[in-house]
């Protein structure tokens, strides 16, 4: 296998620009906390190759998703062969005019990150390719919860009026995570250099305070992490299956008054939990937490090291009428899947899926034993939430809470989903 790695910052720093992630944050933003990059790598094995992009971005959408592919067809590069995937950060530019009222995307900005995507392509393909092995090291964090919980007694609020027994958006310890970091450093064989750092994790990138300014967020704390301790790399980050995962922060910095506390307590009883108070240094200690945990991952001993012989790409998409009824943007559910050798695999999807699908995916179409298969969400031009067929029939944001600000509003059918997505999936695993 050969590999080439690129990355740039993209950080708009002449102008105030819309984020994206929250409806109520509609003041456009200038102050920047951190920057927020693109990065690439472009693997090479058996005659085939795979671009894959990882952007500091809520989510890549539909219209650039398009314009990269435009660009780098003259490249040689089928859409196939490009995997766009988004951190999910809440603290960038907006970028898909179907999700506006999250954030209205800035032309200039989708412009910019089309040209830098074509430029870091350049710069690869100008490179020489190195032989490379690939080291998996695993870990575990212990920095993120469910967000999904179930409130006995009756509330009511304004996304979903008056209920008896609702599902709220509140930490739940007792609900499934997936707290397992993966770190693959792909080295140049002959000098033993790294290329990059492909990780993995499993968490909404929600956690930066204050919420008025640009930020990669829990990524970007693990990119410097990692670049202290291998030098100035690109670092692409695989966001996971967190639909339904947030960021675990205890909110110990917070020194809250009586009466704020009474108000909380109000909101409590009237709308059900919510997630406590943070203030910055509570943002600071657990990201700076997740990434020394990430960076420690990546300096332990491999588990397993490789130079794989192949390399394979598959993808498959089906429309959402195929488990939802109503009206929905123009956007199908993509499946698309990496393979490398007998050493790695990635099958990501366009959606935020709830971490719950990893059990399914995995039941249904187990992947060989002595292959590491990693789930992504996020990827392209995402079309909303995907919740399991037991998902639907509680509810909650990442049932129906969402639909408005992501262009839809219908139901989904518990009875078909978990059919469709499987089948999907099953389709674009077998086109490896």
């Amino acid at each position: 296998m050969f590999a080439r790695a690129a990355s740039c910052d993209v950080t708009p720093r002449d102008r105030p620009v819309r984020l994206a992630g929250y409806a109520a944050r509609r003041e456009a933003v200038s102050t920047v906390l951190d920057p927020i990059e693109v990065s690439a790598v472009l693997l090479e094995a058996g005659g085939r190759r795979c671009l894959i992009f990882s952007f500091d971005l809520m989510i890549v959408g539909t219209e650039l998703q398009q314009a990269i592919h435009a660009r780098l067809a003259p490249h040689g590069f089928a859409p196939a062969e490009i995997m766009l995937l988004a951190s999910h950060t809440h603290f960038a530019p907006a970028t898909d005019r179907a999700c506006a009222p999250l954030g209205v995307p800035d032309g200039q900005f989708v412009a910019d990150l089309v040209a830098a995507s074509e430029n870091l392509v350049g710069r690869m393909l100008q490179d020489q390719p190195a032989e490379s092995r690939v080291e998996i090291k695993r870990g575990r964090l212990s920095h993120s919860v469910n967000r999904r919980r179930y409130w006995p007694l009756p509330t009511v609020g304004r996304t979903y009026g008056f209920k008896l027994t609702s599902t709220v958006m509140a930490p739940d310890p007792q609900g499934p995570t997936d707290e397992m970091a993966t770190v693959l450093l792909l080295r140049r064989v002959d000098d033993d250099r790294v290329i990059t750092a492909v990780w993995h994790y499993t968490c909404h990138a929600t956690a930066v305070i204050p919420l008025n300014v640009i930020s990669a967020d829990f990524p970007g704390a693990v990119r410097r992490a990692l670049r202290r301790r291998f030098g100035e790399i690109p670092c692409v980050f695989v966001q996971g299956f967190c639909g339904d995962i947030g960021p675990r922060i205890a909110g110990t910095g917070t020194q809250e008054s009586l009466a704020g506390r009474l108000r909380r307590f109000a909101r409590k009883v009237v709308s059900g939990p919510a997630f406590p108070p943070r203030v910055a240094g509570d943002w600071v200690r657990w990201s700076e937490g997740l990434a020394a945990g990430v960076a420690a991952i990546a300096g332990q001993p491999a588990e397993s090291a490789d130079i794989p012989a192949t390399l394979s790409t598959g993808a498959a998409q089906i429309p959402l009428a195929e488990f939802f009824r109503g009206s929905a943007p123009d956007k199908p559910l993509t499946v698309q899947a990496l393979r490398l050798g007998q050493a790695f695999e990635l099958v990501a999807l366009s959606a935020e899926v709830t971490v719950e699908w990893e059990a399914i995916l995995d039941s249904a179409l187990p992947a060989s034993e002595a292959r590491l298969r990693l789930y992504a969400g996020y990827l392209g031009a995402l079309y909303g939430y995907l919740p399991t067929p037991g998902q639907i029939g509680e509810g909650g944001y990442e049932v129906t809470g969402f639909q408005p600000l992501f262009g839809l509003s219908g139901n989904f059918d518990a009875g078909k989903i978990a059919t469709a997505v499987v089948g999907c999936a099953k389709r674009a695993i077998d086109d490896l």
